[in-house]
């Protein structure tokens, strides 16, 4: 238990990061309380003073650093693997096998930043790109004898998919920013949707108060997942190796004999 609460704590300090980042305090609360009591039309924007970025207007700019963060994440993992099989000395599985994937990595990154900044930055992530697959080719066959030499070199091109897919799975870092955002900006709508009255305003502590707290709940839940998915299988998978005895809680083992009498 001192553990996962360790965990949700350290996940709570990066939600108060984020939530500052994004303008969102409670999704948009201050502002909300201030116009109910104000009549006025301010926005989160114009009452923090420092710049935001708003999940819901700037998605797509979003989504490319929740994937920038999740190269960076595998690449932690392919490091890892680099260093095990340096410390084992199988090199060729280091060079060969990590590290011309980490370049090739690396590349498309490089090939990615080019596409929206400048073509010389470009052709130099294709350069690498193209290296590495190259290497690749000449190298991942070889432990196999004649022409399959050839064919696995270039069948472990088709590797790339799951790399894609792993960086790809790091876009749930946006859904899961956009949506308790949403959601806090709805509940904070319903708190004000009963009038200023004392009925009114009773409903909207109320409402605040359940509905906050269930998206807090939501988040808490939603840390722990995701952060051991993105942990545990696309960061893991690429080094570690599962390894000694199964596990098997103590217990009675009975081992019954059955007696047939002959007729």
């Amino acid at each position: 238990m001192r553990n996962n609460l360790k965990l949700f704590q350290y996940c709570g300090v990066s939600t108060f990061f984020w939530g500052l980042i994004f303008g969102s305090i409670f999704g948009d609360a201050p502002a909300v309380l201030y116009n109910y009591f104000t009549d006025a039309n301010l926005t989160m924007a114009d009452i923090l003073p420092w710049s935001t970025l708003d999940p819901q207007k700037d998605a797509l700019l979003l989504m490319v650093i929740s994937i920038a963060f999740g190269l960076v994440h595998i690449l932690v993992g392919m490091g890892c693997k680099f260093y095990i099989c340096l410390k084992q000395k199988d090199y060729g599985g280091a060079f060969f096998d990590t590290g011309l994937w980490m370049l090739m990595l690396v590349g498309f990154a490089v090939l990615a930043v080019g596409m929206a900044t400048s073509p010389m930055i470009l052709y130099i992530g294709a350069g690498i790109a193209i290296a590495s697959a190259e290497g690749l080719v000449l190298t991942q066959g070889r432990n196999k004898k004649g022409f399959g030499k050839v064919i696995g070199g270039l069948a472990s091109l088709y590797d790339v998919t799951s790399y894609i897919s792993d960086l790809l799975s790091y876009s749930r870092l946006l859904a899961l920013g956009l949506t308790t955002g949403v959601m806090a900006q709805v509940f904070n709508m319903l708190a004000t949707m009963f009038g200023k009255g004392i009925v009114g305003t009773v409903f909207m502590v109320v409402i605040m108060l359940v509905g906050h707290a269930i998206n807090i709940g939501l988040n808490a839940l939603g840390s722990y997942v995701h952060t051991m998915r993105l942990q545990y299988v696309e960061m893991f998978s690429k080094f570690y190796e599962g390894g000694g005895e199964e596990f098997e809680p103590f217990s009675l083992k009975s081992k019954y004999i059955k007696i047939k009498e002959d007729k």
